[in-house]
């Protein structure tokens, strides 16, 4: 049972001392009014279904092994807790056990019993064993084992099967501590065993994001991991399972690159034969979604973010070739071989005309081989080659989302909400429930109602499985016990409310449903001790749930008693979902905007994990998903600078941007004059490698002289604004251009006109020089002197 449920109320002082009279004057037998237990501790933390000791009192524990059932002439395992919680030395005692002989025939005797309650027929019972003990410490805890000789159980000889009281007593100088528990009279029993449906939900919680790692799937998938041993507990079994998709997406969706422990793992999840029926994908609250106003659930809407950089095979099986047939191939003759002109020789003899083992040219394949003399083509042990041949790996397509998810699922329309949150059967219905399964607290009880009923239930037409919330609890306290006492003492709990169920109608079936905790165990070797103890017991039957009923209606009726989310849950999912939305606005900013959009998808649906749902890690959860989604607004920036000078009617202005985010981006940087100096009418595309900045130059005209302000923002391809702005100043000299090209052209002008007159001297002189020359060379009349070269009278 629950902690809750179970813990069973401090005595009260003047029924101690009323009790340890009674046992000072002797008095054997039932004590009349029974002792409200303390309660018991370890030096450990506390366990579910053991309750705190008191402070100032006394307490003691008795905690049965083996499941809680009695054999008649077998020794009793158990161990006795002793708990001291005053100021004082609890002196050395004894301790005194008593069994109840009368049987506890109904839920509510039960109920009693374990809260410390009186009736007439509830009462500690014969002392069938007593045991001296040590002085206990204040403050101290001891834990003694004791086993009850087989003698022990004598007074139950010829008693009939059910459930019973066992009481402890400490019996220390003048206080009495009184502790309880209750055992299954094992003896035969004509009744009916109760069917018992267990659902075990087969998920994790390990990883952050919507699908787990190669790292975390080895861990899991490993000998000793957590999906390992919850395989081990269920499978033999007839326990129903719960499966999250996200486990088989992530094992496929990796392709080759899967850890081959997890490959094996869902093979043998595939190939077990318990029944099932699917979870939303990461155990989504669909109750969660129907009361925010969704119209349709949210759904996977594929993992190529996942699939697109891995390598994916087949394995294909190579086709056999074909032998020939006889009247394609005929048999080659004697004359075949000497004359190759000779025409065939017909023969209804299948070895006609076939070589000799010692006739020359033959072979020793030829020869030996029993397929050339086998017309079946088979080897003389009746395999045939093709089936011999391994398969082979061929290279695929990436498996589609049908095929990442598919499961071959007995009851693919069961629908498990979380405990308390349904409010709307009907709408589950809508959204494709024919089952759904509800947590007894969430069901109304026949006013005179005496026994328990099955839970395949209908309301309103829609066919309910009503689970039996006090058995959810004990068996909740039982997996998730954190120590071996704690454990056997939970399962002492399911066994005797079992028993009690199956007393009430012991000439009727009935069919049981329970649920076990949807959360990752962190020990299922504890789930598969329960189960094996509840297969083996006669009075249960582990079963799968029941079988989808062809006409609810004919189903017993049940009221729902309306559960769901508080507002604040709801408002923080919205909030959720607007940043769900604005994450798919983004989703243009990257290379491959559908892979993105599939993430966001697929990690919206993780965060609204049934196991994380109005926990205390949620707001963590719901942060993470909102940076997540809506990071990338605030981390593509614009890198500040300082006053620019813009020179001239046309230019451009150059920007760096700056990406903060782990993926390459590509955005639309646009520029906003805030005066009428200048005019931008264009925008720059650029992409920005994850971590690194990139420049975008965008054209401006200049109108006018002046400081004109500009507003330069960031936008994805798509049109939207991200959350960084920048303002720049510009300092416009649009006529200093004019000037400067004047200038130039002047300085051409003068340059041109200065080559000009350079060249009109130069020729001048040239000229002069000329006449020069030709006024100092003798006339034709003057005689030559000796010796002198004639010089030429042609002048360039």
């Amino acid at each position: 049972m629950s902690e809750e449920s179970h813990s069973r109320p401090p005595r009260l002082p003047w029924r101690r001392f009323l009790a340890a009279a009674v046992v000072a004057l002797g008095i054997g037998g039932a004590i009349p009014f029974p002792a409200q237990q303390a309660g018991a501790a370890t030096n450990e933390p506390a366990p579910a279904t053991i309750s705190d000791p008191v402070e100032g009192e006394l307490s003691v524990e008795i905690v049965l092994h083996g499941g809680g059932a009695i054999t008649q002439d077998e020794p009793v395992a158990a161990t006795l807790i002793l708990s001291n919680r005053t100021a004082e030395i609890a002196s050395a005692g004894q301790v005194a056990i008593l069994i109840d002989q009368e049987t506890i025939d109904t839920r509510y005797e039960l109920s009693l019993w374990n809260g410390g309650g009186a009736s007439e027929d509830l009462a500690p019972g014969t002392e069938v064993f007593r045991l001296d003990v040590d002085q206990v410490h204040p403050g101290s805890t001891v834990e003694l084992p004791v086993t009850l000789p087989a003698t022990a159980t004598s007074v139950l000889t010829g008693a009939s099967f059910g459930a019973r009281g066992i009481t402890a007593q400490w019996l220390t100088g003048d206080q009495v501590a009184e502790g309880r528990s209750s055992f299954v009279w094992n003896a035969e029993s004509l009744a009916n065993a109760v069917s018992v449906s267990p659902i075990v939900p087969i998920v994790t919680d390990v990883g952050d994001g919507a699908l787990l790692t190669i790292t975390e799937l080895s861990t899991l998938t490993a000998a000793d991991g957590d999906l390992t041993l919850l395989l081990d507990a269920v499978e033999g079994t007839s326990a129903t399972l719960a499966i999250d998709p996200r486990l088989l997406v992530s094992v496929r969706a990796l392709g080759a690159d899967a850890p081959q422990s997890a490959v094996d793992w869902l093979d043998r999840l595939e190939s077990l034969e318990n029944a099932s029926f699917p979870l939303e994908y990461a155990d989504a609250s669909l109750t969660l979604q129907q009361q925010a106003g969704l119209e349709q659930p949210i759904e996977p809407s594929g993992f190529s973010y996942r699939t697109a950089d891995r390598e994916f095979f087949q394995e294909v099986v190579p086709t056999a070739p074909t032998a020939p047939t006889e009247s394609a191939t005929p048999a080659p003759t004697a004359t075949d071989a000497t004359d190759p002109d000779a025409a065939p020789v017909e023969s209804d003899d299948p070895q006609a005309g076939l070589p000799d083992a010692g006739e020359p040219g033959t072979t020793e394949p030829a020869s030996t081989d029993p397929a050339s003399t086998d017309p079946t083509g088979t080897d003389p042990t009746g395999t045939d080659p093709a089936e011999t041949q391994a398969p082979q790996l061929e290279a695929r397509p990436a498996p589609t989302l049908e095929e990442l998810t598919a499961f071959d699922y007995t009851r693919p329309n069961v629908v498990w909400p979380a405990a308390g949150t349904v409010r709307d059967p009907a709408g589950l219905a809508d959204w494709g429930a024919e089952t759904v399964i509800l947590y007894g607290d969430q069901a109304t009880l026949a006013p005179d109602r005496s026994s328990t009923e099955s839970s395949q239930q209908q309301i309103d037409g829609l066919e309910v499985l009503v689970t039996d919330s006090t058995l959810d609890d004990a068996i909740a306290s039982a997996v998730t016990a954190t120590s071996e006492l704690t454990f056997q003492d939970a399962t002492t709990d399911v066994a005797t409310l079992l028993s009690v169920i199956t007393r009430e109608l012991p000439n009727e079936s009935r069919e049981i449903v329970t649920t076990v905790p949807r959360e990752a165990l962190q020990d299922p070797n504890r789930l598969g001790e329960l189960l094996d103890r509840m297969t083996g017991n006669q009075w249960t039957d582990v079963a799968p749930i029941p079988a989808h009923a062809e006409d609810p209606s004919i189903l017993p009726d049940t009221d729902l008693i309306e559960g769901g989310y508080s507002n604040p849950t709801i408002v923080r999912f919205q909030e959720l979902l607007a940043a769900h939305e604005q994450g798919m606005s983004l989703t243009s900013l990257y290379e491959e905007p559908a892979a993105v959009a599939e993430e966001l998808d697929a990690g919206l649906l993780g965060a609204i994990s049934n196991s994380v749902v109005q926990t205390d890690d949620w707001p963590t959860v719901t942060e993470a998903f909102t940076e997540f989604a809506t990071a990338a607004a605030s981390q593509i920036t614009i890198v500040p600078g300082s006053e620019i000078q813009l020179i001239g009617h046309e230019s451009s202005l150059p920007l760096f941007i700056e990406n903060n985010t782990d993926r390459e981006v590509t955005v639309e940087v646009r520029l906003r004059p805030t005066t009428g100096h200048i005019l931008v009418d264009q925008a720059a595309v650029i992409k920005i490698p994850a971590g690194g900045v990139t420049r975008a130059t965008l054209p401006v005209q200049a109108i006018a002289n002046g400081v004109s302000g500009v507003e330069a923002t960031i936008w994805t391809t798509t049109g939207v604004q991200l959350n960084n702005t920048e303002e720049f100043v510009v300092n416009v000299n649009a006529s200093l251009e004019t000037v400067a090209v004047g200038l130039l052209i002047g300085a051409g002008v003068l340059l041109f006109v200065v080559g000009i007159w350079r060249t009109i001297r130069r020729r001048k002189r040239e000229r002069l020089a000329e006449v020069e020359e030709s006024s100092e060379t003798p006339t034709d009349s003057e005689p030559e002197s000796p010796g002198e070269p004639q010089e030429s009278s042609n002048h360039e």
